[in-house]
């Protein structure tokens, strides 16, 4: 922690140089945490950022153990705080809510708690956290310091997850803060490829010196928003993965797969399509939710409504089949409809299905699962040219 009590006072580590703090120390004054009221240690290193410590024996409910990660991401967004408000506070504690923000900013409209996260916490306490930052009129903003790894792919943890925020122009995204180049770097336009990995834009970096809340972000920086180019390459590497990674007996929608009489790896290009961009709320893979929505109902019936195939997603997530991503931080209504909206928007373009008046489907082209791999290549040969042509609009 950067805050402890001297003779009553609260001291601050970030208000004073090295100097001053080692001179605090040298004088042997015992510092006190603000909340426990135990004595703790004020260590003035050459690499972190000086700070307070409990010692090993302490029972402090409120103050954790901080890593020089969170130490320095707390010290610079302060910096960056104060140059644009006011009325700054590090680790204020709100009494009604037995819990210490990071940061606390309060201006003539708002109050604002800035959470800094570097460890994994259960995603329950951002969500209680949360909820009683809104019960006490307080916007939460919560910045991920933990390492994400970013390839070809975004790869992303169930916890990081939960940090995905959602907006208009950006879609679905992640803000990311790397204290080390003081900056961010900003994921756009989040498409999953699998229950981890998902397709982005190029990171955006953001230099801590342009952080405003709420966040600006200008047009030019999100002009080619999708890549989608490989898609085809993602679904079939899922696929394989599932294969060999997954057993027919335990895994219950390969279960569903044999059952049914069909084959995995044939299954027609039109399942596995990418639904543009609410498909992240379903934890499944697009592969998945949509082959039950076909083998539950689209194979046996060439007439159908949106409503009918709503239904179906629905009690296939009652039943536990298919299950939704947490996302705390994202209110977006009706998720269930804009992915089969969004679907059957998709097969119309493919011409599989064709709208009719009043709402109504009919199937154009009857489910058929190839039975060989020659069959399925004629079926790719067929489809793909027109694949690449739809998500190329995407």
């Amino acid at each position: 922690m950067l805050s402890a009590l001297l003779n009553q006072k609260v001291i601050t580590t970030i208000h004073y140089s090295r100097e001053e703090l080692k001179e605090f120390k040298g004088k042997g004054r015992s510092f006190r945490c603000p909340h426990c009221s135990g004595e703790v240690n004020l260590r003035i290193g050459i690499k972190n950022v000086p700070h307070f410590a409990h010692f090993s024996d302490s029972d402090c409910d409120i103050y954790r153990q901080e890593s020089p990660r969170h130490l320095h991401s707390k010290q610079l967004l302060y910096e960056r705080l104060s140059f644009l408000y006011n009325d700054v506070q590090v680790e204020h504690y709100i009494n009604e809510l037995k819990q210490i923000a990071d940061l606390y900013v309060k201006t003539e409209s708002q109050e604002i708690a800035m959470e800094i996260q570097c460890s994994t916490i259960p995603i329950s306490d951002l969500i209680s956290r949360t909820q009683g930052y809104h019960k006490r009129h307080i916007t939460p903003f919560w910045i991920l310091t933990q390492e994400v790894k970013h390839k070809e792919l975004l790869s992303l943890s169930s916890f990081q997850q939960a940090f995905i925020r959602y907006s208009p122009q950006l879609h679905y995204f992640l803000l990311h803060f790397l204290p080390e180049k003081r900056s961010f770097q900003l994921f756009t336009h989040l498409i999953p490829t699998s229950t981890s990995a998902f397709i982005c834009s190029y990171p955006i970096p953001i230099p801590i010196d342009q952080l405003t809340l709420p966040l600006f972000i200008p047009h030019f920086a999100v002009n080619h928003p999708y890549r989608l180019e490989k898609w085809n390459q993602y679904r079939t590497k899922w696929i394989y993965n599932k294969l060999q990674y997954y057993k027919a007996k335990q895994d219950s929608f390969l279960r569903a797969v044999y059952e049914e009489g069909d084959t995995l790896l044939y299954l027609p290009l039109f399942v596995g399509l990418p639904v543009i961009p609410h498909s992240i709320h379903i934890k499944n893979h697009v592969v998945e939710w949509q082959y039950y929505i076909w083998m539950d109902y689209l194979k046996k019936n060439l007439f159908f409504t949106e409503e009918e195939v709503i239904r179906v997603v629905n009690r296939r997530i009652d039943r536990g089949d298919i299950e939704l991503r947490s996302l705390p931080f994202i209110e977006v209504d009706e998720v269930i409809k804009r992915n089969v909206s969004g679907y059957l928007d998709l097969l119309e373009e493919f011409n599989v299905v064709e709208r009719k008046r009043c709402g109504e489907y009919s199937v154009s082209v009857p489910w058929k699962c190839p039975d060989s791999f020659p069959e399925f290549e004629l079926h790719q040969h067929e489809l793909i040219s027109k694949w690449k042509h739809i998500l190329k609009k995407v």
